[in-house]
């Protein structure tokens, strides 16, 4: 089964999100023709962001949930029916700042679920506020001079 939705991608060049979308498919691809899968159990979400277009590229259930709320949404599908395989696509920012109370009781409840992080250091469809995890040397439109360094604050 081609995983491929008709959706034209509008990510940008170089962008990891292309190969984290191919090296997925391509595992779908190979559960699908090992018979270890059915695509019609199978459900995928995706917050807001950048990585939230995931869902646009795939020919399979999906939905989108809020900023930082995918795992409650992807926990709510998985408890309503246990039988289905539900995946869940999240942003750095999404698992590392907003949603990160749900990323700790999620891993708590052991739900099965799957969740896979985009991390690009970057909320990238806000110009580029750096998120959580960016390491310290990353400059950023909100973080010019670097990681926790702001132009108000006078460092020595």
């Amino acid at each position: 089964m081609d995983f491929s939705s008709q959706a034209k991608i509008t990510w940008c060049p170089g962008c990891p999100n292309f190969a984290i979308l191919a090296a997925f498919k391509q595992a779908m691809a190979e559960m699908d023709k090992a018979k270890e899968i059915n695509p019609d159990n199978i459900v995928v979400g995706a917050g807001i962001g950048c990585h939230g277009k995931t869902t646009d590229y795939l020919n399979l259930n999906t939905f989108t949930g809020l900023h930082g709320r995918i795992i409650p949404a992807a926990t709510g599908i998985k408890l309503g029916n246990n039988k289905l395989k539900v995946i869940a696509f999240s942003g750095d920012g999404d698992s590392y700042a907003e949603g990160l109370d749900h990323l700790i009781h999620a891993a708590k409840r052991n739900t099965n679920i799957t969740l896979i992080i985009h991390n690009n250091e970057t909320f990238a469809l806000t110009t580029g506020q750096a998120t959580p995890p960016a390491k310290k040397v990353l400059k950023a439109k909100q973080r010019r001079m670097g990681a926790w360094k702001s132009p108000s604050i006078r460092w020595r």
